[in-house]
């Protein structure tokens, strides 16, 4: 394929992607806009074994703003599939503590920390093209670390997540995803309490950093009236091994 495709397939892939942004951004009605950023340091300790460290910050046009750190490692079964297992501590801070209550999105509670479990993998390479899946199942518990109880807030979650991604060029691939979360609560039957539709773009800038930005819109069932979000995610990535070996080399 030629300069011209791979042009011609960026200029359409950012028109979907501005188009899609905008249709949601105009219905101002229950939907709220929110950026996320985060910075991934990921080492690679055994050829089978990855630690990741996340540390993220998210805002919406509410006035809420929320930090965590992510502590994941990964486990290597072949040359397609992984498990995980990963905690994350958030705290959160607002603007207005007016809204403190006023019908947050469950994105935007107070104290929160959760375990997961993942298994996940590329079900199919086809050319420039994979279909990739993870299963994730988790737990979430207010105040967990920081000894804030309340009983009431925990959740467990399994969630489902398919996404297919194109490598545009060795260095650019463009993704397009989706993902449910199915609520499991000690009273109720399973239930689906939100979906997050994705399309993304990932750049490397060399070997060790990277880049994405990425748009997801959201909707969450179980709230009356339903909401919606709109999500501007900018993430970095910086590979620990081969930042050390370059290090290395210059010493």
């Amino acid at each position: 394929m030629n300069l011209s495709f791979y042009h011609n397939a960026g200029k359409i892939y950012l028109s979907v992607l501005f188009i899609l942004t905008n249709s949601f951004l105009i219905q101002a009605q229950n939907i709220s806009n929110n950026l996320w950023s985060d910075l991934n340091l990921n080492y690679e300790i055994f050829n089978t074994i990855d630690l990741k460290y996340e540390i993220g910050n998210r805002s919406n046009d509410n006035g809420a703003r929320k930090s965590y750190h992510d502590f994941i490692i990964k486990y290597s079964v072949n040359n397609r599939f992984k498990i995980a297992l990963g905690t994350r501590h958030s705290n959160l801070s607002f603007l207005d503590s007016t809204i403190f209550n006023d019908g947050l999105e469950e994105d935007f509670e107070d104290v929160a920390d959760r375990f997961h479990f993942d298994v996940s993998g590329r079900l199919i390479k086809y050319g420039e093209f994979k279909l990739k899946y993870r299963l994730r199942a988790q737990r979430k518990i207010r105040g967990f670390y920081s000894g804030v109880d309340n009983p009431t807030f925990k959740r467990t979650y399994i969630r489902s997540r398919g996404i297919i991604e194109y490598a545009v060029s060795k260095k650019i691939r463009a993704t397009a995803g989706s993902e449910l979360f199915f609520s499991i609560e000690e009273t109720l039957p399973i239930y689906t309490r939100k979906n997050r539709h994705t399309l993304g773009l990932e750049y490397d800038l060399n070997k060790i950093y990277s880049a994405r930005l990425q748009y997801s819109y959201q909707t969450e069932f179980k709230s009356s009236p339903q909401k919606s979000l709109n999500i501007l995610m900018l993430d970095f990535k910086i590979d620990l091994n081969q930042l050390s070996k370059k290090l290395n080399l210059k010493n």
